[in-house]
């Protein structure tokens, strides 16, 4: 839940109990850490030091590991560790103080030799903890990170680019080699219509010739019979002879008009 929703007395406590209860807890537990280091063997002052190595060092750990958690920076596993092995370490220190004092149990050399080794234990740690790289070096591995995908994206950009460039040249190629294709035909159907119109030309300046020559010279001609026509016709195709007005009259011996017109009655048969 919010701070801003908590009403002014669970403000207070949830701001002012926890720092309260932290304290109390560190000093309920520096008589028992003095306890362990008098029966291990330190006297006078030396002893207070045993509760920085236990209490204080757990304390340490724990937000060490926190810390180092959320950054996602290196260490953070063996902060846990040291958390959870000085958490450990204060527990036992309560409760072995607490039962010699009370007569259950009574000191021993395994104990003494425990107890003597947790300052250099807690030395080491804390070296180790503090060597590691801080957060600025996670930082420069992430910006790392992110140069090479940068670098991994901007690869594959410019491959995805090369490749439909080179698709889209391939469709130009396409489109130019369809365009002369095009072209070539329509120069073949150009040519063709030249050739058709100047053979028109021709066979109408036969016919205006002919029909220009006077009435005298000219001799009456009996019509050609449709089925002569359709023969004659059938005739030309099976010798692979072209069939016009003018092939046809000169096949026939008439006028060129009268094979366009025979023609004309063929095609409409």
């Amino acid at each position: 839940m919010s701070s801003m929703h908590m009403p002014w007395y669970a403000r207070s406590v949830f701001t002012a109990g926890r720092p309260l209860v932290l304290v109390a807890a560190l000093v309920m537990s520096v008589p028992g850490e003095i306890r362990m280091a008098q029966l291990a063997g330190w006297h006078g002052w030396i002893t207070w030091l045993m509760p920085v190595c236990v209490s204080a060092y757990a304390a340490c750990a724990a937000v060490i590991s926190d810390v180092r958690r959320r950054a996602k920076a290196p260490g953070r596993v063996t902060a846990t560790i040291g958390a959870g092995a000085a958490l450990g370490l204060a527990l036992a220190a309560q409760v072995v103080a607490h039962l010699i004092d009370r007569g259950y149990m009574a000191t021993s050399a395994i104990l003494v030799a425990a107890v003597s080794s947790v300052p250099p234990l807690v030395v080491a740690h804390m070296l180790h903890m503090a060597a590691m790289p801080a957060a600025e070096v996670t930082a420069a591995e992430r910006l790392r990170e992110l140069e090479e995908a940068s670098a991994y994206l901007a690869g594959e950009v410019a491959e995805a680019l090369d490749l439909a460039g080179r698709q889209l040249v391939s469709k130009c190629h396409g489109v130019v080699n369809e365009y002369e294709e095009l072209t070539g035909t329509a120069e073949e159907l150009t040519a063709e219509a030249d050739e058709m119109a100047d053979e028109l030309t021709g066979e109408l300046a036969a016919a205006e010739k002919e029909e220009g020559k006077p009435r005298r010279q000219r001799t009456a001609r009996k019509a050609v019979p449709l089925t002569v026509v359709k023969n004659t016709v059938a005739a030309m195709q099976a010798e692979g002879k072209k069939v016009t007005g003018t092939t046809l009259a000169e096949r026939l011996g008439c006028s060129v008009r009268s094979g366009y017109r025979y023609l004309g009655e063929v095609q409409a048969a």
